[in-house]
C-alpha cells in the first residue's frame, strides 16, 4: 500500500523535475531565438519521456504492491490452514481422549455389573442349594417316618393276621378234632 502511495509522489518529483528542465529549457530559447520550435519540441520530448519514466515506475511501483499483497495474502491463507489443521488435530485428541475415557467408564461399569451379578447369582445359588438341602432332609425325614410308620403298621398287621390265623387254625383244629371224635 505505501508503495502505491509513493508512486504519485515520484510521479510528481519526475513531472517537476521535467518542468525544471523546461524552464531552463525556456531560459535557453531565450537566449537563442532562433530555434523556437526546435526548443519546444525537445521541451515536449522531455516532459513526453519524464511522463513516460514516471508511467513505468508507477507501474513496476504497482506491480511490486501487487506481488506485495499476493504475497501477505499467501501467508494469510497459509496461517489460516495451519490454524484449522492444528484446531482440527486438537479436536481429534479431544474426541479420542473422551472416547477413551468413555470407554474405560463403560467397561467398568460392565465388570462392576458382572460382579454384582455374579454376587446375586452366587447368593441365589447358595439359597437354593439350601433351600434344596433342607428339602432333601425334609423329605428323607418324613419318607424315614412314613418308612417306619409303614412298617410298623405292616408289623402289626403281620401280628394280629398270625394271631388271627393262629387262632383260625386253632378253631379249625379244634373243630376238626372233635369232628373226628
Amino acid at each position: 500500500m505505501a508503495n502505491v502511495e509513493e508512486a504519485p509522489v515520484k510521479q510528481k518529483e519526475t513531472t517537476t523535475q521535467a518542468d525544471d528542465t523546461a524552464q531552463a529549457n525556456n531560459t535557453t530559447q531565450a537566449a537563442k531565438p532562433a530555434e523556437p520550435t526546435m526548443d519546444f519540441l525537445d521541451e515536449t520530448q522531455q516532459r513526453a519521456v519524464a511522463a513516460y519514466v514516471a508511467y513505468v515506475e508507477a507501474e513496476r511501483q504497482l506491480e511490486n504492491a501487487y506481488k506485495d499483497q499476493e504475497h501477505k495474502a499467501e501467508k494469510a491463507y497459509s496461517d489460516s490452514l495451519d490454524r484449522a489443521r492444528h484446531a482440527s488435530v486438537d479436536a481429534i485428541a479431544q474426541a479420542r481422549k473422551h472416547y477413551d475415557t468413555t470407554i474405560a467408564q463403560a467397561k467398568k461399569a460392565l465388570d462392576d455389573g458382572t460382579a454384582q451379578s455374579q454376587r446375586v447369582f452366587e447368593e441365589s445359588l447358595a439359597q437354593l442349594r439350601k433351600a434344596h438341602e433342607d428339602s432333601v432332609v425334609s423329605a428323607k425325614k418324613s419318607f424315614d417316618e412314613a418308612s417306619t410308620q409303614a412298617l410298623k403298621e405292616r408289623d402289626e398287621a403281620e401280628k394280629k393276621a398270625r394271631v388271627a390265623h393262629a387262632e383260625a387254625m386253632a378253631r379249625t383244629w379244634t373243630v376238626f378234632t372233635k369232628a373226628r371224635r
